[in-house]
């Protein structure tokens, strides 16, 4: 076996793999033989069929799958010892005359892969916002913490301030056939659900209203008050849903005292309000640095991906579009695909060579600590910030037995390594800023991407 690569340029190629009938002969008589012991064929008993009826029914079929193994092998050997990083996959070179019983086969693939380059990221800068929570923002934190740990106050009647628990089932019509089972679903209005409050705020306990799915799909507020997403709405079985209110109440917000700070942090972590401020200013502004860093990272990375020259192999690529997707008939098409798509290929092979240069590698401890951290941020969504490492660790695992959560974990792992890469090295103009005004920075820089690319729409 034996392969050898002719440069077309500097990043595509023709392999040529070049196996001898020897290299797989051996393999193939062996897998004949083991067919002659097991074979059924009418008119023989087993095991006593003509070895040259064996070979002409099978020998041909046995034969290409053991060439097709030793040129995958080959070829693939030959990519790794080499290091070839490709863009796209092989393309095989029709062969017009393949006979297996030859002495020697070759078989040629146009391959295209990255070039050879370098990044400084030192040469490459952006502004570095540290972003300060205001003692606004902190005040509001704490009062959120107040209002998820309030206590219910009963009412007579539904007023301003209320909270409703709502019951949602859908309306089954009297003309349905069949056995119809839906689970209700159960949310809580408030005044912050403009529509959904002004709907139910004249209601009694227990009395019901009905709403039509196409109001609910008119209305995405309203729909989203009532947790129906669209795609729910859409498969709903029913044309109506039926609302009861089971209870309302209003609250009181949680005395500001150790009580509450048990509640949030665990039992003697805060003592006082001055280290309960620092301790919320101190994640706030953890929180909205993490945001800040990822904007640095993206603004290198974009200015990367605007400044580096990086050679494409273009040719090849478009004929492995062609190749690849049946959809693509001509050479016009597979080049409009290209363009649309040179772009975003250019920046994930910028990306890939920064981490190959910067040995970023992830395991699966990385993974789970990643899903771990996950699970606590959930947690603390609902002001549960004391969970015990035993309940994250199973909550963890059973969130990795999906596929999917493990191939979405791992590029959450891999960016934020790419993003301690680019942040320890790429040059920082540091601007110390509040977090309103990083905010302003963000909604400006939204809108002159969206004007642009209406523009280029």
């Amino acid at each position: 076996m034996n392969v050898t690569k002719q440069n077309h340029d500097d990043v595509s190629a023709l392999l040529t793999v070049t196996i001898d009938n020897a290299d797989y002969k051996t393999k193939v008589e062996k897998q004949l033989h083991n067919y002659a012991k097991s074979a059924n064929i009418p008119g023989f008993r087993k095991g006593k069929v003509p070895m040259s009826m064996v070979k002409k029914q099978y020998e041909a079929p046995i034969a290409y799958e053991e060439i097709n193994k030793l040129v995958s092998e080959s070829l693939n050997g030959f990519i790794n010892e080499n290091k070839l990083r490709l863009v796209g996959q092989p393309v095989p070179i029709p062969v017009d005359d393949f006979d297996y019983k030859k002495e020697q086969l070759s078989v040629g693939f146009e391959v295209g892969f990255e070039p050879e380059f370098t990044i400084d990221l030192a040469k490459y800068k952006a502004k570095f916002y540290k972003v300060e929570a205001s003692d606004k923002e902190v005040s509001q934190s704490i009062e959120n913490m107040q209002k998820r740990f309030a206590e219910q106050i009963p009412q007579d009647k539904i007023g301003k301030d209320s909270h409703i628990n709502v019951e949602i089932k859908q309306v089954v019509e009297a003309e349905a056939e069949g056995e119809h089972i839906h689970q209700p679903k159960n949310v809580t209005i408030n005044a912050e659900h403009k529509d959904a409050f002004k709907m139910l705020k004249s209601m009694k306990m227990d009395e019901t209203l009905r709403v039509s799915k196409a109001d609910l799909l008119a209305n995405e507020d309203l729909a989203k008050a009532f947790s129906f997403s669209k795609p729910e709405l859409e498969q709903l079985h029913h044309d109506e849903v039926e609302l009861t209110v089971k209870d309302f109440y209003g609250t009181k917000n949680h005395a500001l005292d150790q009580d509450l700070f048990d509640k949030v942090y665990g039992k003697d972590e805060i003592k006082t309000e001055e280290e309960l401020k620092t301790k919320v200013k101190t994640e706030l502004d953890e929180y909205f640095q993490q945001n800040a860093d990822v904007h640095f990272v993206n603004q290198v990375l974009a200015e990367l991906n605007e400044k580096e020259e990086i050679q494409l192999p273009d040719a090849f690529l478009i004929k492995w579009l062609m190749f690849n997707n049946e959809n693509i008939k001509t050479e016009d098409q597979a080049k409009e695909v290209f363009q649309a798509e040179k772009n975003q290929l250019k920046f994930q092979i910028i990306e890939g060579k920064l981490m190959n240069d910067n040995d970023v590698k992830i395991d699966y401890a990385d993974i789970l600590s990643q899903a771990e951290q996950a699970i606590r941020n959930q947690m603390a969504m609902y002001g549960l910030h004391h969970i015990a490492d035993e309940e994250v660790q199973k909550y963890a695992a059973e969130m990795l037995k999906s596929e999917d959560q493990v191939k979405q974990i791992s590029q959450e792992v891999a960016m934020n390594k790419l993003k301690d890469v680019i942040l320890e090295k790429a040059t920082k103009e540091e601007v110390v800023i509040s977090h309103d005004e990083f905010l302003e920075i963000i909604k400006a820089e939204n809108e002159k991407n969206e004007a642009v690319a209406a523009e280029n729409a």
